[in-house]
């Protein structure tokens, strides 16, 4: 049970093991065996040398158990890890737990009609992959879902920000939102579709036939990006990929950024309200990276980059920027 527990926290189960691990955490006999499996193996996170700053996948899965803590989830959906919350573990595997048991429970195989619902957070940020083996990263204040099985067609609907690296299996691949779809076959995008934003495309490999909502069509080639303006037509322009991937390593990089998409973003990342007072303030550029910085490490890096003042309340964490 240890060596596939182990293997379960690293990320490399396969299917089968998979499932087995999900029957083990979704007994209730098995409490004892888990506690004394979740002690062990974060105790040996802690012997590793390792740089807890280059594993990105490690921290983004911790920060997102957290976010979701903060957000009041529901007491029912941790039961499983109830006496197990202070163990920074985990933390780690929690999401899962709380979102299959109740499909590992129904001890069938017929996962046509079920979906599943991965969502995070403000503060937080995940990946995971799809049915086909294709990865998928959300980035924070985002929802993706898809059929636990896919059909014929190979399709996910999204309402946020996502990065897809798709497997070429010659299904095609369909990603929906509100703004209109995407359809890939082997291809690795980005994807930015939130309510209070710009539905925004960002090809890295492969080809992209984007559709809105009032059947127009284009195509995109790698190193372009697209982008629905305020009237609903296509924009196409030729961008630097890294600036609009970056995110979902840790990473975000600005080059002459208008302030207040700045702002977007780091809302978003750190679970803050910002309000920015001034057009000028909202338009002026900002040009700088932000890589593993806690908020207030963001804060004093704009102040020393950028002639700003600002004052933050921690209680109603709002966020107030203005001219010097």
């Amino acid at each position: 049970m240890e060596k596939l527990f182990r293997k379960y926290l690293n990320g490399t189960c396969n299917p089968d093991e998979f499932n087995e691990v999900l029957n083990l955490l979704c007994t209730k006999d098995n409490d004892d065996k888990l506690s004394s499996l979740f002690i062990k193996s974060w105790r040996d996170i802690l012997l590793e040398d390792t740089d807890a700053r280059q594993n990105n996948q490690l921290l983004d899965k911790i920060h997102y158990r957290i976010a979701l803590e903060e957000s009041n989830i529901s007491a029912k959906r941790l039961t499983i890890a109830k006496n197990l919350l202070k163990i920074a573990a985990i933390l780690i595997v929690g999401l899962i737990i709380s979102t299959v048991c109740i499909y590992n429970n129904s001890k069938t195989s017929i996962y046509a009609d079920v979906v599943e619902n991965i969502k995070t957070p403000y503060g937080a940020k995940t990946s995971f992959k799809l049915p086909d083996g294709s990865d998928v990263w959300l980035n924070s204040a985002s929802a993706l879902s898809y059929q636990k099985q896919f059909g014929k067609i190979r399709e996910v609907e999204l309402n946020g920000q996502a990065y897809f690296d798709i497997v070429k299996d010659g299904k095609s691949f369909i990603v929906k939102t509100k703004y209109g779809n995407l359809e890939v076959l082997g291809t690795s995008f980005d994807v930015k579709a939130f309510d209070d934003d710009e539905f925004e495309t960002t090809l890295v490999e492969g080809r992209v036939k984007i559709i809105n909502i009032y059947n127009q069509v284009i195509t995109l080639n790698p190193g372009q990006q697209s982008i629905l303006n305020s009237e609903n037509e296509f924009e196409i322009k030729n961008v630097n990929t890294e600036l609009f991937t970056s995110w979902k390593d840790g990473k975000l990089i600005f080059v002459n950024e208008p302030f207040q998409n700045v702002a977007k973003q780091l809302e978003r990342w750190y679970n803050v309200k910002i309000e920015i007072e001034g057009e000028k303030m909202k338009n002026l550029g900002y040009t700088g990276k932000i890589e593993m910085e806690t908020f207030s490490e963001v804060l004093d890096l704009i102040n020393i980059t950028t002639p700003i003042k600002y004052k933050f309340d921690k209680n109603t964490r709002i966020l107030k920027i203005y001219g010097q």
